[in-house]
C-alpha cells in the first residue's frame, strides 16, 4: 500500500497510532520505523489525554523533508504468524483395520512453521544477559548443594541477569522460555530492562511496555511435603517442574499484585502460552492507561471542589464584611438618633425654664423684692442657654456632663462614665436608653 507523509501525518493525529496500524497492516515497531525514517511526528499519551478531556492541544507541525517520496508499507511488514482458523467441530473419522485386523496408522498434520512465538529445542548462549544467568542459576544450585563452598564454578562474575528462579534440572529449560517471551516482546516494539540491586546480589527484569515499567519473573511452583521421618510435624519444599510466569500488576505499599500470566498444567504447558503472555501484557498497560485517565479526571474533579469551595468562602467573607459594615452604620445611627433625642429634651427643657421663669416674673412682682426678683430671673435665664443645645453657653460650676444627671436624677452613671472590672467594661446605658424600655413603661 502507497501513501504520502501527509496523509499518514494526518491519519496518526486524526485517528490514532491503533487504528492507523489495523488500516495499513502494520504493527507498532513497523509503524515506529516509518515515522523516524520519513521525520513524521507521532502523538503522545498526553495528547489524547488532553483531547479527551477537552482541554486545549497542539499539534507537532510535520517538518519539511528533502526528497520526499511515498512510502511502501510493504517494505517494512516483517514476517509473522498467521493464526490458524479452527476447524468446524466434526466426527473424527473411525478409524480403520487392516485384512490383518491390525488398525491403520493415521496421518499427522504438518507441523507449523518456527516463529518468534516457538521456543527452540535448543539454545545457544550469546547474549551477555543469558550467559549471566545460567552462571547465576549454576552458581546458586551449587552453593546450595555445598553450602560451605562459596566458589564460584564460573571466571567472570554475572552482573545482569534475568529473574528466574528454578530448581536444579529446569535452568535450561527456564532460560529458553524467558528468551522466547523477551524476543517476542522485542517483535511487538517492547524492550527488556534489567535493574541491580545497590549491593549487586539481586536483579529485577521490567518489560517497557508503552513507557510502563512492569516487572515480570519467571519461576518454578513449589510442592510442600509433608516429612513423616520426624517425631514432630515437619514440612518440606520440593520441585514439581512446573513453570509459571508472573506480571506486576500494581505495586502497592504493603504488597505486590502480581498475576500469573500463563503457567503449566496437567494438559498444558508454558511453551505454547507464549503469544498470550505478551497479550496479558499489553492489557496490563491498558489497565495502567486507563487509571492514567481517571487519575487525571480525579485531579480535575478535585480542582473544581477546591475552587468551588474557595469561592464559597469568599462568599461568606464577602457577607460577613457586608453584614459588619451594615452594623456598624446601625450603630453610628443609633447614635445618632440618640444624640438627637437627647438635644431635643433638652431643648424642651431649656424652653419650660423660660416660661417657667415668665410666669414666675409675673407672679412675683410687688411681692418680691425687685433686686432679688432681677438676680433670680437672671440665674434662671442663664440656666436655660445652658441647657440650651443651639446656645451652649459655659457654666461656671456645672459642665456638659450633668445634664444627663439633671435631667435625670435616678441615673449616677453616662456613658461617659464606665466602671472598669476584670471582664473588662460594665455596659452602661445611655438616659434616653433606660427611659425608652419596654419595662420601665
Amino acid at each position: 500500500m502507497d501513501i504520502s507523509r501527509e496523509d499518514l501525518y494526518e491519519k496518526m493525529w486524526a485517528d490514532g497510532i491503533g487504528k492507523t496500524e489495523k488500516a495499513l497492516g502494520l504493527r507498532q515497531d513497523e509503524l515506529r520505523k516509518i515515522c523516524t525514517e520519513f521525520q513524521i511526528p507521532r502523538p503522545s499519551s498526553s495528547y489524547w489525554n488532553a483531547l479527551y478531556l477537552g482541554k486545549p492541544v497542539e499539534k507537532t507541525p510535520l517538518p519539511t523533508m528533502e526528497n520526499d517520496r511515498p512510502i511502501h508499507t510493504e517494505d517494512y511488514i516483517k514476517h509473522r504468524r498467521v493464526k490458524k482458523e479452527k476447524p468446524s467441530p466434526t466426527q473424527p473419522e473411525p478409524s480403520k483395520k487392516n485384512p490383518e485386523g491390525k488398525y491403520e496408522p493415521k496421518e499427522l498434520p504438518e507441523e507449523e512453521p518456527a516463529t518468534v512465538y516457538t521456543v527452540p529445542e535448543t539454545l545457544y548462549l550469546k547474549d551477555p544477559i543469558l550467559l549471566d544467568t545460567k552462571a547465576k542459576l549454576l552458581e546458586k544450585k551449587s552453593r546450595q548443594d555445598n553450602p560451605w563452598s562459596e566458589k564460584n564454578p564460573y571466571k567472570s562474575t554475572p552482573k545482569k541477569w534475568l529473574d528466574i528462579n528454578v530448581y536444579k534440572g529446569q535452568e535450561d529449560r527456564a532460560i529458553r522460555v524467558f528468551y522466547t517471551i523477551w524476543r517476542a516482546a522485542e517483535s511487538r516494539g517492547y524492550h527488556l530492562q534489567i535493574k541491580v540491586s545497590d549491593n549487586g546480589y539481586s536483579c529485577t527484569t521490567f518489560f517497557i511496555v508503552r513507557d510502563y515499567h512492569i516487572r515480570v519473573q519467571l519461576k518454578e511452583i513449589n510442592q510442600r511435603i509433608k516429612d513423616d521421618s520426624q517425631t514432630w510435624a515437619s514440612w518440606t519444599w520440593s520441585s514439581t517442574g512446573k513453570l509459571k510466569f508472573l506480571c506486576e500488576r500494581e505495586t502497592h505499599r504493603y504488597y505486590n499484585d502480581d498475576r500469573v500470566a500463563a503457567q503449566d498444567t496437567e494438559h498444558t504447558r508454558i511453551e505454547d502460552k507464549i503469544e498470550h503472555i505478551i497479550d496479558v501484557l499489553e492489557q496490563i498497560a491498558d489497565a495502567r492507561d486507563q487509571a492514567k485517565i481517571e487519575r487525571i479526571k480525579a485531579e480535575e474533579e478535585r480542582k473544581k471542589e477546591e475552587e468551588l469551595r474557595r469561592q464559597e468562602e469568599e462568599r461568606q467573607r464577602l457577607e460577613a464584611e457586608e453584614k459588619a459594615r451594615i452594623e456598624a452604620l446601625r450603630e453610628e445611627e443609633r447614635v445618632r438618633v440618640s444624640s438627637l433625642l437627647f438635644d431635643s429634651e433638652r431643648l424642651k427643657t431649656a424652653t419650660i425654664i423660660r416660661e417657667y421663669a415668665a410666669q414666675y416674673e409675673a407672679f412675683m412682682t410687688g411681692r418680691m423684692d425687685p433686686q432679688e426678683l432681677k438676680d433670680k430671673l437672671q440665674w434662671m435665664k442663664e440656666k436655660a442657654d445652658f441647657i440650651d443645645p443651639f446656645i451652649h453657653r459655659e457654666d461656671p460650676l456645672l459642665k456638659a456632663a450633668d445634664i444627663t444627671k439633671l435631667l435625670s436624677p435616678e441615673i449616677t452613671k453616662t456613658t461617659e462614665e464606665r466602671r472598669h472590672t476584670s471582664y473588662g467594661s460594665e455596659t452602661v446605658y445611655s438616659y434616653w436608653q433606660i427611659k425608652n424600655m419596654w419595662w420601665r413603661r
